[in-house]
């Protein structure tokens, strides 16, 4: 009879308490895409998982279910990378809230995505590693990086309406018609980009995360690289993100 048991890696996203210390654990998965297991005990006060479970850990577990229909059952957990640095710095752990959204809402449990989690935990330990005054950089270009993970990779060379050479002088984007788009094509809702953004998409495609500690921009550019983000999701998702709202409450977007 096939192993009920099951081995693979993972990143904790978030969990719902229930029933007298237990809780369901929302997982991004290495090899079995984004699932939910429930930790009994866990939040008792001599619990065997301790805070591996805690948002933004990176643990091997040990996976227990029933049938195909049963949800997982977590038998063990070790700890990877706690990514604790995230956790005890407020701007920090916002813009793991940032970095992990996109993932709770728009991709399907149970979708095999290795790259997208190899993607998010270069992330996470990137966060935790990088000074605070970087963390707007790194995100900016993770969410450029998710993209492409999701199967929208940026081009910046043509027009996505109408396929003339892109001006980088007259380059714009909004929700309906995406990006880039051509003065031509532009809608009264789109907002003009940057020359530097367009370059800092292009770069971002081969970038390494790490290398947003090399990148520095004027609050106003930061800003408009903000706005183009926005427009993208709205453009390939329909739906804002909450944490941009937090972010920007925060004064720090």
């Amino acid at each position: 009879m096939e192993s009920r048991l099951t081995k693979t890696d993972g990143i904790v996203l978030a969990s719902t308490g229930f029933g007298e210390g237990h809780k369901i654990v929302r997982i991004l998965t290495a090899t079995l895409g984004k699932i939910e297991a429930s930790a009994f005990g866990v939040r008792k006060t001599k619990s065997k998982f301790g805070s591996k479970l805690e948002p933004f850990s990176q643990v091997r577990l040990q996976l227990y279910r029933k049938s195909e229909e049963s949800l997982f059952t977590i038998r063990d957990a070790d700890a990877i990378h706690h990514n604790d640095g995230i956790r005890e710095d407020l701007h920090k752990y916002m813009a793991g809230s940032a970095v992990i959204e996109p993932v709770v809402r728009f991709v399907e449990t149970g979708s095999e995505e290795g790259g997208l989690y190899r993607l998010l935990s270069r992330c996470l330990r990137t966060l935790n590693a990088i000074p605070v005054e970087k963390v707007l950089y790194l995100l900016s270009m993770y969410e450029i990086k998710f993209l492409t993970e999701m199967g929208y990779r940026q081009q910046t060379m043509s027009c996505t309406s109408c396929g003339a050479v892109i001006r980088p002088e007259q380059t714009y984007a909004d929700a309906s018609e995406g990006f880039p788009l051509c003065s031509g094509c532009r809608t009264t809702l789109s907002i003009q980009v940057e020359p530097s953004i367009l370059r800092f998409v292009k770069w971002t495609g081969d970038a390494a995360l790490d290398d947003a500690r090399r990148v520095v921009m004027k609050s106003h550019t930061l800003s408009n690289l903000r706005q183009l983000t926005q427009k993208l999701y709205q453009h390939h998702f329909h739906q804002d993100l909450k944490s941009w709202k937090h972010l920007s409450e925060m004064g720090s977007a």
